[in-house]
């Protein structure tokens, strides 16, 4: 491909820095790293942005850190999740970023994998992912996810499903994500923060390609205490990433992402009344004109009636946690996912793929491109605040 492995053979010698952003991480992270240094692409760097930890996490790091010179741990005040990777991302000398949460697990073949795609491509490829299953506290499956998993031009479908689904998945070119301005803090400053990866993967899909490696390679952890547990706070942050790209969007555009708008605010709802985040909802149902609450009152209303008409109870939980046991990757790929979708969600997802074929290659998805400035380049000024002084520990 070109000029940066040259030959694809040699993608062995491409350095990948491993970001990890960790805040009160005792329990796992001492997982995650082991996870990290297994990789079978062994040239890399790790950097552990400690976020104001009040635990034995930057301990644990330092520990690691003198059995392997890879290890680096920073240090900073509590600034959020995308203030840490930021940091990490500014102090990183890797062709590649590869983020990953501190309590989440990699596959050791995910970064070789992951680079092979890169290197049987050209430079218009922004961002490789790879599939992944929900663990617990133990390493045990939960779930996997039912999502398509789309390569190419996928702003459009990225907008009706988040198929990436985490932050610990995808790898970045280096200099793409500093063109995109890094990770935002808008959302930790808006009192949502959570959906910091959907961000920047809609940025960058609004002007690279996406690869993806077809194999479950992370074991993304859900655990009651986790961010990614509450359910309507993501949304709500989810719902947040949705109104930035529609202050920023071509015509073509609008009526998909209005209409994704819409499914989260009937999700925002529904979960929340569920859980009695009465507030959450009154505070999302606020910011709407009488049409639009009108119309999540009639989606409301249908739900109900297909639920009488059916007589039948919600579905069962998915927890199958009990009765899988081992490595998250020993299954096929296709093993616990719904063999069935609606033929709604189907249609839709072929017409937001049409969409991308279209509109991709001409980039025709945004009026104006990604906010920048969030993330400045080595050695150049920064007026953010997302940006925390650091200070090196080994």
């Amino acid at each position: 491909m070109g000029d940066l492995f040259g030959n694809s053979h040699h993608s062995a010698d491409v350095l990948v820095s491993v970001i990890i952003p960790a805040y009160n991480a005792e329990p796992f992270i001492e997982r995650t790293l082991a996870s990290v240094l297994a990789q079978t692409h062994r040239n890399m760097e790790i950097i552990v942005v400690d976020d104001g930890s009040t635990d034995r996490t930057a301990s644990i790091v330092r520990r690691l850190a003198d059995g392997d010179w890879r290890i680096r741990l920073l240090r900073q005040n509590n600034g959020g999740v995308a203030s840490a990777r930021n940091a990490g991302v500014r102090a990183s000398k890797g062709v590649f970023i590869a983020p990953v949460d501190a309590d989440d697990l990699w596959h050791p073949t995910k970064l070789e994998k992951q680079l092979r795609v890169f290197a049987a491509a050209g430079n218009d490829l922004g961002l490789v992912y790879t599939l992944y299953r929900t663990i617990d506290a133990d390493d045990m499956v939960i779930i996997t996810s039912k999502q398509t998993h789309p390569s190419g031009w996928v702003f459009m479908q990225h907008l009706g499903q988040n198929f990436v689904g985490n932050g610990s998945s995808a790898m970045f070119r280096r200099n793409v994500l500093f063109e995109m301005g890094g990770y935002s803090s808008r959302l930790r400053e808006g009192g949502a923060e959570g959906c910091e990866d959907f961000f920047i993967q809609q940025s960058i899909a609004s002007k690279y390609r996406f690869g993806v490696v077809e194999e479950h390679l992370v074991g993304y952890r859900r655990t009651p205490g986790n961010m990614s547990a509450d359910f309507v706070r993501m949304l709500i942050s989810r719902r947040m990433v949705l109104e930035s790209v529609l202050a920023r969007c071509t015509e073509a555009v609008r009526p998909a992402l209005l209409d994704a708008m819409f499914r989260t605010d009937v999700e925002i709802a529904k979960l929340g009344l569920m859980t009695r985040r009465f507030a959450a909802v009154a505070r999302n149902c606020a910011g709407m004109s009488p049409v639009q609450f009108a119309k999540l009152v009639a989606a409301f209303a249908a739900i109900f009636l297909r639920y009488a008409k059916r007589a039948l109870p919600l579905p069962e939980s998915e927890d199958r946690s009990s009765e899988i046991r081992g490595n998250f990757w020993n299954y096929p790929i296709d093993e616990f996912a719904s063999t069935t979708a609606k033929a709604g969600y189907r249609a839709m997802l072929s017409n937001l793929a049409a969409m991308d074929e279209k509109l991709g290659p001409s980039g025709g998805y945004l009026t104006r491109h990604p906010e920048e400035g969030t993330l400045a380049m080595p050695n150049e000024d920064t007026n953010s605040h997302s940006l925390h002084p650091l200070r090196e520990m080994r």
